[in-house]
């Protein structure tokens, strides 16, 4: 059973989804200069769902000194967050400019800062994002 579609069907008739681009990370290389550049998969074209956090999920953010955390967004695959130990410098997702698509989000990039909801294999997570500077 698909859960998360089944859900999804009914918040998108008062939220519709999002279209998106999605790049996921794949660590950092070290320029010749020793600068380090981060890496990710060629840009995949997603939909998300995107939501404002709700009080536990900043709580929970809080606790875990990510003071970033500004939406979350729902998503049909696992994303990545910032990782230390794995190298990862976190998913990002860039927005598109559909009519769709707040005005105050088109074309902006954001960051997947936490993951806060889903499992392996489950096909689907719930992440919390933040913002990039253009």
């Amino acid at each position: 059973m698909r859960l998360r579609a089944s859900a999804n069907r009914m918040t998108a008739r008062v939220n519709p989804n999002l279209a998106a681009t999605l790049l996921v990370s794949r660590g950092y290389t070290t320029s010749p200069s020793g600068k380090r550049e981060p890496v990710f998969d060629p840009p995949l074209p997603v939909s998300v769902q995107v939501q404002t956090l709700t009080q536990s999920e900043l709580e929970h953010l809080d606790r875990l000194n990510i003071s970033n955390g500004q939406a979350s967004v729902f998503i049909d695959r696992q994303l990545s967050s910032v990782d230390r130990a794995t190298g990862s410098g976190g998913d990002m997702l860039t927005f598109g400019s559909d009519v769709l698509t707040p005005p105050e989000m088109r074309g902006t990039t954001w960051l997947v800062v936490a993951l806060l909801e889903g499992w392996p294999g489950s096909g689907w997570c719930k992440a919390a994002i933040t913002s990039q500077m253009p």
